[in-house]
């Protein structure tokens, strides 16, 4: 039963890790990022710029919003907007 557990845990582990396999985001506008979601809004760690390359990471819901960790060429974090030119297999 252990084992049947273990096996499950992976399998969900693993497909929550490729919801973003081969997708390469372009922002459309400036967007602050954050180290972590609940982090103060008013203090980003960065700003990924306009036409920056981002590459999705992960999602998390904290309070009532809904964050996106970004891999960019300025940094990693966490950004609550949605303002991205989404590209699969790219």
């Amino acid at each position: 039963m252990t084992r049947l557990l273990l096996l499950v845990a992976l399998t969900m582990m693993i497909g929550a890790c490729s919801k973003y396999k081969d997708e390469k985001w372009a922002a459309l506008r400036d967007m602050p990022a954050f180290a972590e979601p609940n982090d103060d809004r008013t203090h980003p760690i960065f700003t990924v710029r306009k036409g920056e390359s981002c590459v999705p990471v992960a999602d998390r819901a904290a309070k009532i919003y809904a964050y996106t960790q970004v891999r960019c060429e300025s940094g990693t974090g966490w950004v609550l907007d949605d303002f991205f030119d989404k590209q699969r297999g790219q």
